[in-house]
């Protein structure tokens, strides 16, 4: 292969890391762990991966490709298909429309904001899914959901930083 065909394979999956990184978050979030009300606690790893590239590089994590990964998401899932891709195409869209905000930020302020869209997010989603369904549901596992997403934020910053510079280099 020339160097300029080695060149675009290079670029090439450079731009499609984000959407693979963010397939990855789906496709490890329905890990079997083979721990009683898992589902219930797990945190939503794909709602922190479309976070942190909607802040960071949005025009890598396209809408299309978050509305693929969040319909991949509803059906692994389980859930009412749409809801939590409505959720994760509006997160997408309000955090990339203020990434600005996020470029001379620090981690802190970062996982503040991240917190607050959590809530958002988990609140919106709880409230869809009970209105799709047509059943109350409680408000405890959503809000579990939402401890361990804004806890887990940290430790997948950690591995997302690390592949978001490379990505770019």
């Amino acid at each position: 292969m020339s160097d300029s065909a080695w060149d675009q394979l290079d670029l090439g999956a450079r731009r499609a890391t984000p959407v693979l990184v963010t397939l990855l978050t789906v496709l490890v979030g329905r890990l079997p762990l083979y721990i009683p009300h898992a589902d219930a606690i797990m945190p939503w790893l794909t709602l922190i991966a479309v976070f942190y590239w909607a802040a960071h590089q949005p025009g890598l994590l396209p809408m299309l490709a978050v509305f693929a990964l969040g319909v991949v998401h509803d059906i692994l899932v389980g859930s009412t298909v749409g809801v939590g891709t409505l959720v994760l195409m509006l997160v997408h869209g309000l955090v990339s429309a203020q990434r600005r905000f996020f470029v001379s930020r620090s981690f802190f302020v970062v996982w503040i904001v991240f917190a607050c869209v959590a809530a958002l997010a988990l609140s919106l989603h709880w409230a869809l899914t009970m209105a799709a369904t047509g059943a109350a549901l409680a408000p405890e596992p959503a809000l579990f959901r939402l401890l361990t997403t804004v806890a887990f934020y940290p430790l997948m910053s950690l591995v997302l930083v690390p592949i978001h510079r490379a990505s770019v280099r």
